[in-house]
Formats: structure tokens, sequence, C-alpha cells
């Protein structure tokens, strides 16, 4: 598929829908849900995930699911490659890499640092290779035949399915990338009345997901997520706190030891592209750390460039903030709020995967590994 296929991604989407052919496959970031709501003026941060179902089952999508899901499978997988990492001590400080814009910054600017950043797939990746391989056989139908569209808050999605040795099917894993503010306006443009919307529940093949995954969305949450599930991975043992509240706001760079039981471990975050520039020549000066979460956005994905737009002028700060607060609140809220506690995880992982981080997992939810 040409990257111009791409410009028009709404239309490829309807072209999809309407060819009896295809099975159109859905999956909602979990940032698109607290801000869908803007576009029709109902409140800010608002988690309307429910009436996304809905909306995307008007429209013509034959399955919706939860891309949470997928990012308790980043997490599994993640967490098994930085605990890796610490016990032979290579590639430290690990960088997170669920951001595309941020490691293409890498590649570019710090191309000694490639090697330290995750291979682990983002949650948009990992869901359409699960989609292209176990769904497919599953459903007993040909990966081509599932057309893989993710609901994303980021223009730089479109690019990262289209990166060199990014995806395991015979085409594209993800075979489209519609934005919350586009989705917003093919809603409106096709007269469905969002507001009062009934709600509907994800479909269950990746259907539960865990309040770790939610917080995905919004800086700091990938950090803390990961690290919920690292400590188990490392000690065996559960932890004894969830909320490590690392980047609750919108500080530039935040940092901190903590304590994994026997482990003590070194993180920070920095939350937009020149709070990163700042960390990663500490990092050149010297100062080491153990685990590095970078978004390009300010705030995270939660202020991501495909979510509904304000005049130039506007402050969004406000937004944000409520935005990530519908996001933690929901984490707060959840039944399940650590991904290998997930028992659609775990099954998938004893039926089709695999260990984290090896096995079929490995092939499936990992790029090569990067070489500085």
């Amino acid at each position: 598929m040409e990257i111009k296929e791409q410009e028009k991604p709404v239309e490829q989407i309807l072209k999809a829908i309407n060819n009896k052919k295809l099975r159109v496959v859905g999956a909602c970031a979990p940032s698109a849900r607290v801000a869908m709501g803007e576009m029709f003026g109902m409140e800010v941060g608002l988690n309307l995930k429910g009436k996304l179902v809905t909306a995307l089952k008007t429209l013509g999508f034959d399955d919706v699911f939860d891309l949470d899901f997928a990012a308790d499978l980043t997490i599994m997988e993640e967490a098994a490659e930085l605990a890796d990492r610490l016990i032979s001590g290579k590639n430290l400080p690990h960088l997170t890499s669920c951001c595309p814009a941020w490691v293409k910054y890498v590649e570019k600017f710090y191309p000694e640092l490639k090697g330290n950043l995750s291979t682990t797939k983002s949650p948009q990746q990992i869901f359409g290779a699960i989609c292209k391989t176990y769904y497919a056989e599953k459903l007993g139908v040909e990966p081509d035949s599932l057309f893989v569209v993710c609901i994303m808050p980021c223009l730089a999605k479109r690019l990262e399915r289209l990166k060199a040795g990014i995806n395991v099917s015979r085409g594209l894993d993800v075979d489209a990338v519609l934005t919350v503010r586009e989705l917003g306006d093919l809603l409106k443009q096709r007269n469905i009345d969002f507001v009062n919307l009934a709600d509907t529940a994800f479909d269950s093949t990746f259907g539960m997901a865990s309040g770790a995954g939610v917080i995905f969305g919004t800086s700091g949450g990938v950090l803390e997520a990961a690290l919920r599930t690292l400590s188990q991975r490392l000690n065996k043992n559960s932890i004894k706190h969830l909320d490590y509240q690392i980047n609750r706001g919108l500080d530039g760079i935040k940092e901190r030891v903590i304590e994994l039981d026997t482990r003590k471990i070194k993180v920070a975050l920095a939350s937009g592209l020149n709070n990163a520039k700042i960390l990663l020549d500490r990092l050149k000066a010297g100062e080491k750390f153990d685990f590095i979460e970078v978004m390009a956005c300010p705030g995270g994905c939660v202020n991501g460039t495909g979510m509904p737009l304000y005049p130039r002028d506007f402050d969004k700060t406000p937004l944000v903030k409520k935005r990530a607060k519908g996001l933690f609140d929901t984490d707060l809220k959840s039944s399940i709020r650590k991904a290998h506690d997930n028992e659609q995880i775990k099954n998938l992982y004893k039926v089709y995967l695999g260990e984290p981080n090896k096995d079929r997992a490995k092939s499936l939810l990992h790029l090569p590994e990067r070489k500085n």
C-alpha cells in the first residue's frame, strides 16, 4: 500500500465498510474516549467509550475492540524486556517506544541511543499484529480480509504503520488511522447524534482491559503502568501499591528512585520533546537512569495533534488536565488495575503467544533490536 492511499483515511474506511469481502475491525485509544465529547459540546474528560462503540457500529464497523487490551499486551512485553535489561545491565536506560514522534526524534538526533529504545511495539501496532494473526486464525479467514482501523489522538500514528519491519502480515497490520477530530467530523456529516447514543460494550474477544492500559493515554501513564507489572516480573509477588503518581500533571521533567521490593531503579519522564532534549543531554553528560518515558506531545496523547481543534491562542491546559483526570479516574474505578491480572491477556499468552518477550510473542509484538 502506498503512502498516498493514507492521505484520505475517511474515504478509505468508508470504501472498506462498503466492501462485503472485508471485515472492518476498529479499536479506540484511551485518549479518544475522554476527548470525543468535546466535538459535541459535552463535558471535557467524560469517558464515553460506550458511545464510541455505538457510533462506530452505526457507521458500519463489524467489530469494535478496546485498544487498552493491546496496551496491556504492550505492558506485559515492555515489563519483561525491561526486567531482562535490568538483570543483564545492557541497553540501559530503557527508553519507551510507544510514541512514534519520540522514536523518530531519537533516531534522527540521538542515534547513539537507538539501541536503548524498547523493541516492544506500540498498542496500535500490537493490536494490528494480533488481529492479522490470532484473530484471523480464530475466525478462519485470511488476514487481508480484515481491515483494521485505529481511532487515535495522533497524526504520527499514520506513519508508524508504514515503518520498515513493523508489519507481520502480507500487507499492513493497521490499514487506516482515524483521528478523534476526523471521526467527530464524520459522525456530524452522517447526522449521527453522538450525545444521545446508547452505550454499547466492546466486542468480547479483545474487550477486557486493566486500569494500567487506560492510563497509557497520558504523560507518566506508560511508566506507571509498566512499574505495576515490572515489580511482579522481578520479584514474583504482588506489589504493595499501584499509584506511583510520578507525573499527575504537566510538569516537563520528573524523576524518582522507585523501590520495587528488593530492587531500586531510577526512573524519569519527559513531557514534550523540548524537555526530552534536556533529559537526553543529561544522559550524554553522564547521568544514570534505568527507565525513561517520553511523549512528544506535552501532557501525552491526551494532547495529541489529532484531538479536537481550538483557536491558536486558546489555553488548552485545563482541557488536557481534565482529559488526563478522566483516564486516571477510570483507572481508580477499574476492577483490574494491573496488566498481568487481565484474564484475557493471560489466556492469550497461554493459548497463542507463549512467554512475554519470548517465543511467538517476541516475533509478533517486537521490532528487531535496534543498533546504536
